[in-house]
Parts: structure tokens; sequence; C-alpha cells
């Protein structure tokens, strides 16, 4: 049977990938054996997103609004691809990517197949963080 999750009823995570705001909609606290993980990502103007790869699921994305600069690949090998509204992006497992934001707000959906969790899928950082978490209950 279906399942609805409201977007009014999920809190904001701003620790998993600072300085971003990630709302998880998808995972197996919402939906039990789904298979999936999808959510929603909002960012500042002025975002940094420190590089980092996800070593037990691909991650597929669609920028709903804004622009910014997605760094992929490792340090030798660094590619720097722009990432706009409308646009979709897929990063096989592994493949370290971060981005950087190009002065206006951003929002994306993403997904990553295969898992129940993003501590199923795994987070790796290759460097300290950026920015400090966003703290939401400051933000209204």
């Amino acid at each position: 049977m279906a399942t609805i999750i409201r977007f009014k009823d999920l809190l904001a995570n701003t620790k998993a990938e600072p300085p971003c705001e990630i709302f998880y909609g998808i995972t197996k606290e919402t939906v039990p054996n789904a298979s999936l993980v999808m959510g929603y990502t909002r960012s500042g103007p002025d975002m940094q997103n420190q590089r980092h790869y996800h070593p037990h699921s691909g991650a597929g994305q669609c920028k709903i609004k804004g622009n910014d600069t997605m760094l992929c690949g490792p340090d030798h090998d660094i590619t720097e691809v722009s990432f706009g509204e409308g646009n979709f992006n897929y990063i096989p497992p592994g493949e370290i990517h971060g981005a950087i934001g190009s002065g206006e707000a951003n929002e994306l959906v993403f997904v990553y197949p295969g898992v129940n969790s993003l501590a199923d899928a795994g987070i790796v950082f290759m460097e300290p963080q950026w920015q400090p978490p966003v703290d939401a209950e400051e933000q209204g």
C-alpha cells in the first residue's frame, strides 16, 4: 500500500552534510523495507558541502532550485560541473563529490537506491567541514 510522508512532519537534519538542511522523507523509519532513501536538501547561497562519498549506494539528484558547482573525483583529478535548476545527475557508489554554492539558495531532491538509511549508504568525508552545521531553530 502507498505511504504518504508529509514534508511538514519532517525535521531538518543539519548534521549529516553541513551546512545543508536535509529532510529524509523515505527511510526505514518512515517506510520499512522500501529499499531506498529519498529526501530533500536545501542550502543557503554560499553553501560549501565538503567532498565525500557513499561506499554502498549511488546517489541520484534533481535540482529543484538554484545552481551550484559540483566537485567530482579524487584530489588529483577533480572535475568541476555546473549543476543547475531542472538538471538531474547520478553519482556512482564510491565517487567523491561535493559542491560550492553560486550565490543563490539551492534545493534538490535525492535518492539512494538499494539501502534503507544514510548509515546503510555510508558516508565518508574526504576533508574537514568547510562550514559548521546550520542551526535550524536559528533560521526560524
